[in-house]
């Protein structure tokens, strides 16, 4: 009988043990180390502090250049954190302190500096915003924005398709 106790303990101890493992987060890569993406092949790149980039096509020479990775024609809000990017460009996210009025604000004054036009796609404001836009070359980019009440932040998602 007191062997029998002593393996259900074991095996109710070695339960929890592996449900605190499989539920702990993952251990992220250290500020600035390229992590892998889903994708087998693909690079994300992780820029801890990158400079806001909402001036940077009419921006001197002489400036600083943007966060690297970040596309030229894609505008990143002041105070962004935990900037990601993959595929070359393609996806863009980070995270910025605020609400989430402030940064759909945001981009609708700034994509037009870009080159970029509202698609027939009415913006979709609300706890999640949506915003469509299409430039001269027929390029889209689809911007998602996620409110975060808890954490007082907006999670930014760039979707950017190059027309071939």
């Amino acid at each position: 009988m007191r062997k029998q106790i002593r393996i259900v303990t074991w095996g109710f101890l070695l339960l929890i043990l592996i449900f605190a493992v499989a539920c702990s987060p993952a251990a992220g890569p250290a500020p600035g180390e390229a992590v892998t993406d889903e994708s087998p092949g693909e690079v994300t790149q992780e820029v801890e502090n990158p400079q806001p980039e909402s001036t940077q096509e009419s921006a001197s020479p002489d400036s600083p250049p943007g966060p690297p990775g970040v596309p030229e024609d894609i505008p990143i809000a002041e105070g962004a954190y935990k900037l990601q990017v993959a595929r070359n460009g393609a996806n863009v996210n980070y995270q910025v302190d605020g609400v989430i009025d402030d940064v759909v604000a945001f981009y609708q004054s700034a994509l037009p500096e870009f080159g970029w036009t509202e698609v027939t796609n009415p913006d979709t404001v609300g706890s999640i915003a949506i915003l469509l836009r299409e430039n001269e070359a027929g390029d889209r980019v689809s911007i998602n924005m996620q409110k975060n009440d808890v954490g007082g932040f907006v999670v930014v998602t760039i979707s950017l398709t190059r027309k071939p």
